[in-house]
């Protein structure tokens, strides 16, 4: 009797044992870091000399860089189609085809803020501001989250969110290197007319107000 116990014990161990172990395999699977090197969970080289080129404004190297080697990256393709808008290659329809796509375009934190950065030229404020969301969600450490503090901050000022956009500057004024921006943005909460001074603010927050802004589309 002791001994068929005994082997009862064992294999019930036994299966927990197994199970653990699928569990914890299942995790790894599902839950694989955003920094594992076999996937481009921070974004392509290719994104990153996009989205550089989008920050600065280089606007026709975007579009020769596309031209000399078209990319498969959804980022890269709605970039390089709003080069084409802020030089005038091509009409209003090129809009709506950098606002598709949405859900699918937010592969990683670098393809999430150039998609911020691509909704926010084109006033569609709310857009930015959950792109933004999203590539801190998919950044696994809090220090490279500057960048997308920054654009919440800006659209929580852009659509009155005044409350909001002083918790997102509180977080900034902590950092050195964003310090001197957020004490600038506070002023703007103290004053919102500020925004109003800021010629490139202003015109998106026009757009903002009269244009038909959604999260996803």
């Amino acid at each position: 009797m002791m001994k068929g116990k005994n082997r009862k014990k064992k294999h019930v161990k036994w299966l927990l044992a197994m199970i653990a172990i699928v569990i914890a395999l299942t995790c790894i699977f599902l839950f694989q870091p955003f920094n594992s090197p076999s996937s481009h969970i921070e974004g392509t080289q290719e994104e990153k000399e996009f989205d550089a080129l989008q920050i600065k404004g280089k606007w026709s190297q975007i579009i020769e860089k596309y031209q000399e080697r078209p990319t498969s990256s959804l980022a890269c393709r709605k970039v390089m189609r709003l080069a084409q808008i802020q030089k005038g290659l091509v009409g209003k329809e090129a809009i709506y085809e950098c606002l598709s796509d949405s859900l699918e375009v937010l592969t990683s934190p670098t393809a999430a803020l150039m998609m911020s950065d691509v909704y926010m030229q084109l006033g569609m404020v709310n857009m930015a501001q959950r792109a933004a969301f999203e590539a801190m969600v998919k950044t696994h450490d809090i220090k490279d989250n500057g960048r997308a503090l920054r654009r919440l901050t800006e659209t929580a000022l852009i659509t009155g969110q005044y409350d909001l956009a002083l918790k997102y500057i509180s977080i900034l004024e902590d950092n050195p290197t964003h310090r001197k921006w957020a004490r600038d943005m506070r002023k703007a909460v103290e004053n919102p007319d500020f925004i109003e001074q800021i010629p490139a603010y202003q015109k998106i927050k026009k757009t903002y107000e009269t244009a038909e802004d959604t999260f996803f589309l």
